[in-house]
């Protein structure tokens, strides 16, 4: 007698169907949870960015342009001389604005600085010094030059991951910080623009008339400016700043909101369980808020997380062009911006990170929108 095999129960919550979702969608779950994996991984950074940033990203800290990985100093002295380290008196050759500079400052050491186009070690040969300071990626090369140096221990000194824009700031502290800003503007304007195109779409859907063709030819007027330019354009009215910035994004995003509400009540309204509850006496208010707004935000959480990544990219345009944060607020397009006029002398980091990370965060909410577009679909089941 063969058994009956029990029909498998589906889960119903999101989570439930979140965890189902590699067996119901295949390969788009698993882009799903990358873009989601990556956006909690940027803003744990943001979070712990007093705590992983490991330097003030304001502030000068190496010399201009230490390449990834570089920064730490070693000491170069005289065969012979007896300097064993960096002893209480000793005096230090280096240049001028260089990571070598700032380190033997904070360590208060006796420093004597030269211009770039000097030989810090003929300087030691003349007595005007003691030992040399210089970069530990320079030193090999200096002591097949000066065979008559030595090394004196090892290098030391900070050590700068993605090493240091223009002005000698951290990038990696830069990133970290920049996110925080990038996040706020790109968060902000998308909740502006959701506060303000939601309630209209619902109106203007719900009630109809002169009412709904008014705002629609508001709506599609602001629509019909490319979104960039409207963007400069608030962006020059109101200044600078986080909240400023995020307003004039918003304005951009507004009849996004705007049309997919109204294109959502039109349907839902003409629905029999609506019907239902007319005939039942329910007020207006009541219908848009219990009966209407629920079926509406499964499509709203979708756009919120394209409007995030969108916004992403029209913020980073406006730090580019010099409408966004204030220097020397981390931004990335501003970041992005600066770095790119030492791109063809060969300094390639200042600007490669920036946008790398702009590029993720954006792909980042561009794949969970995607994503829950699919998971919220109830139509999207298994057969």
């Amino acid at each position: 007698m063969s058994k009956t095999k029990k029909p498998r129960e589906e889960p119903t919550s999101v989570l439930g169907r979140l965890l189902r979702g590699a067996y119901w969608y295949g390969a788009e779950w698993y882009w799903t949870v990358t873009g989601g994996i990556l956006l909690v991984l940027i803003i744990a950074i943001t979070i712990l960015a007093p705590v992983l940033s490991p330097y003030d990203p304001t502030v000068t800290v190496g010399g201009p342009f230490e390449r990834p990985g570089g920064g730490q100093v070693v000491l170069l002295a005289p065969k012979g001389s007896g300097i064993t380290g960096l002893q209480k008196g000793l005096k230090v050759a280096t240049f001028y604005n260089t990571t070598a500079s700032i380190v033997a400052e904070k360590m208060h050491l006796t420093v004597r600085h030269y211009q770039v186009d000097k030989d810090l070690f003929a300087k030691v040969r003349a007595g005007e010094a003691d030992a040399v300071l210089i970069s530990a990626r320079k030193a090999a090369e200096a002591l097949k030059k000066n065979p008559d140096f030595v090394q004196v221990g090892k290098p030391f000194g900070p050590r700068f991951i993605l090493g240091t824009d223009n002005l000698g700031r951290d990038i990696l502290s830069r990133l970290i910080w920049g996110a925080r800003a990038v996040l706020a503007v790109a968060i902000l304007s998308a909740l502006f623009s959701a506060a303000v195109g939601v309630p209209l779409g619902l109106l203007s859907g719900f009630f109809g008339g002169w009412f709904d063709r008014v705002l629609s030819l508001i709506m599609d007027s602001i629509y019909s400016f490319p979104g960039l330019i409207l963007a400069i354009a608030v962006a020059a009215v109101l200044g600078t700043g986080v909240v400023n910035i995020a307003i004039a994004i918003s304005v951009v995003y507004i009849p996004t909101y705007f049309r997919m509400t109204r294109s959502q009540v039109l349907s839902i309204k003409e629905e029999l369980y609506v019907e239902a509850a007319r005939a039942l006496g329910a007020k207006r208010h009541e219908i848009l808020g219990m009966y209407i707004f629920p079926n509406v935000i499964s499509t709203l959480v979708v756009v919120f997380s394209l409007n995030v990544a969108d916004a992403i990219l029209t913020e980073a345009g406006l730090a580019f062009l010099g409408l966004g944060l204030q220097p020397p607020t981390p931004d990335w397009g501003f970041d992005l911006n600066k770095g790119k006029a030492y791109l063809p002398r060969g300094y390639w980091w200042p600007i490669t990170f920036p946008g790398l990370m702009i590029t993720l965060v954006a792909l980042g909410f561009s794949l969970l929108g995607e994503g829950l577009g699919e998971l919220l679909n109830p139509r999207l089941t298994e057969e």
